[in-house]
């Protein structure tokens, strides 16, 4: 597909997340450019992801210290095809994902959370008997100041910034998105999830949302596609430990991609990072004990907060 091109940006902790990507769609979208722009990569680094035909490896400017995941308007304008995509760099195409990428009538296509999920995520910000599942009332106020064009919400849900899709025309939509992640985001790397900032606590997210919500060029979100097809969709690893640090039981069904991946890579003739514990073939049992173990460990703290959270009350 060569009327779209995925970008993604990350620094040296993601080199294996950015491999998996660049060889993944090297794979399956063969004719798809791909942009990853680094930051802290070595010259053998940028090789490893430029021996892919179709990826060009560029660098991120040290003009910025935020968090690079609020660098993403960087990446997104890289590209010079009708169509952008960006995925994380812990995200891998899983299969042909060709028919579900550009979006229906060219739509921007984004993922919005459920109201199960906003309920989870902005569990600490609603007002005591506010009502759940959208975006609370506290953090709407305060986008609409900040933005400071729209009155009424044209959203009432968070969007989801792992992956997404958007033609050319919303590009100033994206430039928006760079000046207000400026505006809004203290000049310092405070992680993915800074919890000092409240509304704005999902970093990128919330901003993006922020702009859905308020601002008089966004968007009308589309249709989200690229997560329905078990045979074709784009995997994200999401929180950590990532897969090249240890599994998580969640993603072990990424386990065969991977490993089927690596295989396809020797097979044609790349070259792969210096290979984790966790992605040698020999370690496949003990990795999944260690991903059960991280379940029942994870599990057992859930329960143990929900009986803290009882008592207290």
């Amino acid at each position: 597909m060569k009327n779209i091109t995925i970008v993604s940006a990350c620094d040296w902790n993601f080199l294996w997340g950015a491999y998996l990507l660049a060889a993944s769609a090297a794979r399956f979208l063969p004719e798809t450019p791909v942009h990853i722009l680094q930051t802290g990569f070595t010259d053998d680094d940028k090789a490893l992801l430029e021996q892919f035909p179709t990826v060009k490896v560029l660098s991120l400017p040290d003009n910025d210290p935020r968090n690079v995941a609020n660098r993403k308007s960087e990446a997104l304008l890289s590209a010079d095809t009708e169509f952008v995509a960006w995925l994380d760099a812990d995200c891998m195409v899983i299969g042909d994902i060709s028919k579900y990428l550009i979006p229906k009538n060219g739509e921007f296509q984004i993922r919005m959370r459920a109201a199960a999920e906003n309920a989870w995520v902005w569990r600490n910000h609603y007002a005591p008997g506010e009502p759940r599942g959208g975006l609370p009332k506290s953090v709407l106020e305060k986008w609409r100041a900040d933005v400071g064009q729209l009155e009424k919400p044209l959203v009432d849900s968070a969007c989801v910034t792992n992956c997404f899709v958007l033609h050319q025309r919303h590009l100033d939509f994206v430039r928006q998105w760079k000046s207000q992640i400026a505006k809004v985001i203290p000049p310092a790397h405070a992680g993915v999830v800074d919890n000092r900032n409240p509304a704005y606590f999902m970093t990128d997210e919330s901003v993006m949302t922020s702009l859905l919500a308020f601002s008089n060029i966004a968007p009308t979100p589309g249709e989200f596609l690229l997560d329905r097809d078990a045979k074709a969709h784009v995997a994200h690893f999401g929180a950590n430990p990532k897969p090249w640090t240890q599994w998580r039981l969640r993603l072990w069904y990424c386990h065969p991609h991977i490993m089927s991946l690596l295989d396809w890579a020797r097979a044609s003739g790349y070259k792969l990072p210096p290979l984790p514990w966790s992605f040698e073939k020999r370690n496949r049992l003990p990795a999944y004990a260690l991903a059960l173990a991280g379940e029942a460990k994870a599990k057992l703290r859930s329960t143990a907060g929900k009986i803290l959270r009882t008592i207290k009350k």
